[in-house]
């Protein structure tokens, strides 16, 4: 039950993260409430990956028309986000494994 409440909550981030990508990727407007929502959300899971690549995670604000950007932040916070879940998640799992 642990390991699926994990993996919602994981999967929820996953989730924002992915559409983050998504919507960088093809310069989605930031003045559209639900992407000013998805960035809003997702930007404290991606900023500890920024500047990895030479990105920032930050999305510039109101008004500004931008082209697609391959945000290399939001992949590698997808990449590490979807292995520490898993991670986490299969501890609960061995853990409930072994008390039934």
């Amino acid at each position: 039950m642990l390991a699926g409440i994990i993996y919602a909550i994981g999967g929820f981030i996953e989730t924002i993260v992915g559409l983050r990508f998504i919507f960088r990727l093809f310069g989605a407007n930031p003045d559209s409430a639900f992407v000013n929502w998805i960035y809003d959300w997702s930007t404290p899971f991606v900023t500890p990956f920024a500047g990895i690549f030479g990105q920032d995670a930050t999305v510039t604000g109101t008004g500004t028309v931008t082209t697609g950007v391959f945000d290399w932040t939001a992949l590698i916070a997808l990449v590490i986000i979807g292995i520490i879940v898993a991670l986490i998640g299969r501890i609960f799992v061995r853990r409930h494994d072994v008390v039934v």
